[in-house]
């Protein structure tokens, strides 16, 4: 977008705005005319005085609904791509070598499945006996990874 769009955009009304202030003051008028602030011929008692306050009312109503479709739909924001991080030198000098400390690899874990004794198969004459309730399965403890050696940043050459 360029400078002149911009300035278009800047000096361009919205048009519902102008229909929300032409519906208010329809229903100004109208409350006008319900109070009974003018003369005796517009009185809520006469039909003239009813036709007009009415006439004003469905006006106001008509003139703030086109308002309401005619704003602006919300903008959907779309979603930003992250910029990517500027590439690092791919040598560094020679002098400024980090040490790094060794990283131990990690055992795996192993998972404990835990035994039911298997039921004895039920005799005969025996009443049937009820299932042994299942014990809980051991709980595994997880391991937390051994913390990662601290890399130290590269210091900058003052000349």
């Amino acid at each position: 977008m360029n400078l002149t769009e911009t300035v278009k955009r800047q000096n361009k009304m919205r048009f519902d705005y102008s229909l929300y202030v032409f519906a208010l003051i329809c229903f100004i008028i109208a409350g006008v005319f319900l109070t009974g602030a003018v003369g005796p011929e517009y009185k809520l008692e006469t039909i003239t005085g009813q036709l007009v306050t009415v006439t004003f009312l469905v006006l106001g109503v008509l003139l703030a609904a086109a308002g309401y479709a005619l704003r602006p739909k919300a903008a959907v924001p779309t979603p930003t791509m992250p910029r990517p991080l500027p590439a690092e030198p791919s040598a560094p000098p020679a002098e400024e070598k980090v040490e790094e400390a060794p990283v131990a690899p990690q055992p795996p874990a192993e998972e404990q499945i835990p035994s039911v004794p298997p039921t004895p198969p039920p005799a005969e004459e025996e009443a049937p006996t009820p299932a042994p309730a299942l014990e809980e399965p051991a709980k595994v403890e997880e391991k937390k990874p051994a913390e990662k050696p601290v890399r130290r940043r590269r210091k900058r050459k003052t000349a």
